[in-house]
């Protein structure tokens, strides 16, 4: 996977659990595409203070997935209906209910 995407992913699911300057400072820095001198300027802090911020938001998201598996889930789920959309367009229900059934076992 994309490391964007992983990262963008991780942000979705674990960003709340974030305290609120962490979560800024990750959302400049991924969602607007801000350099950390740039984050650093429009709130008033150095540029290693945001890289630190960065750094500990990344290691909670790490953790927190390594508990979770939130993303890990989420992307088998969506590869999983991918499959099942392909299963059933070419019409093979054979497969299609053997897919369907690990779809509903994820849930």
């Amino acid at each position: 996977m994309d490391k964007v995407l992983y990262d963008t992913l991780l942000f979705d699911f674990y960003g709340a659990l974030l305290t609120d300057k962490q979560r800024d400072v990750y959302h400049m820095y991924f969602c607007e595409d801000l350099s950390l001198a740039e984050i650093g300027e429009r709130l008033g802090i150095s540029r290693q203070a945001v890289n630190f911020s960065l750094k500990h938001a990344k290691r909670s998201f790490d953790d927190y997935e390594e508990s979770l598996h939130l993303v890990e889930f989420h992307v088998r789920a969506l590869g999983h209906a991918a499959d099942l959309a392909v299963a059933l367009e070419m019409r093979d229900f054979d497969e299609s209910k053997e897919i369907l059934t690990e779809l509903m076992n994820l849930l």
